[in-house]
């Protein structure tokens, strides 16, 4: 499993790499520090299977790195780490499909159970931090927060399809589906699709 962590804090990137090369058989960590080298590192080959991503770069104030990975197959194996718990960046980054966020404040335990949880196929944000995203100010409105793919799912999702048939009229494996459901349905702050789909209907009656 290769690993890029891209934090422009040296000891962040030392203390992680050193938790999950320690933790995990046949872990290769690499360690860059700012937007433009993450940038090259992604050209290398191989290519990461998962990424590390502090979202706050000194040299990409406009987020630029994060907007290039949202719109590649790497979102899906992006997890952000942050000293912010903004419930406004979670919210967002799970909109755009990241696989989980992590604060850089949390124990090695719960470093290591949200990436277990993340390599389980889960969406993961710690509990504390999950309590804070639902009852957030931000206004429930997923077609304006959404990335265009999850907006369609939601739609169909909204229908009624099933898994198998949002698969194939997005043209999408059913795992990416189930995975993007996964997504949809912890950023509206439900446990299931009736959840949501009644929320929705609370929201537009």
């Amino acid at each position: 499993m290769n690993i890029l962590i891209v934090d422009d804090h040296p000891l962040t990137c030392q203390g992680l790499a050193a938790l999950l090369a320690a933790t995990r058989s046949g872990v290769t960590v690499q360690s860059v520090y700012s937007a433009q080298q993450a940038r090259l590192a992604l050209q290398r080959l191989p290519e990461p299977d998962w990424i590390f991503l502090d979202i706050n770069l000194p040299d990409d104030p406009q987020h630029q790195l994060f907007q290039t990975l949202c719109a590649s197959h790497w979102i899906d194996r992006t997890v952000l780490i942050s000293a912010d718990p903004s419930h406004v960046l979670i919210r967002s980054a799970l909109a755009a499909g990241v696989r989980g966020f992590i604060p850089k404040t949390a124990e090695p335990e719960l470093v290591l159970d949200g990436f277990a949880h993340i390599l389980n196929g889960d969406f993961y944000v710690p509990p504390a931090l999950a309590a804070l995203v639902k009852e957030s100010d931000l206004a429930y409105n997923p077609q304006r927060h959404l990335s265009p793919r999850l907006q369609q799912v939601l739609e169909l999702l909204l229908r009624g399809q099933s898994n198998k048939a949002i698969a194939r009229q997005l043209g999408l494996s059913d795992h990416t589906v189930k995975e993007y459901v996964s997504s949809i349905l912890m950023f509206c702050g439900v446990a299931n699709r009736l959840d949501l789909v009644l929320k929705h209907s609370e929201r537009t009656a």
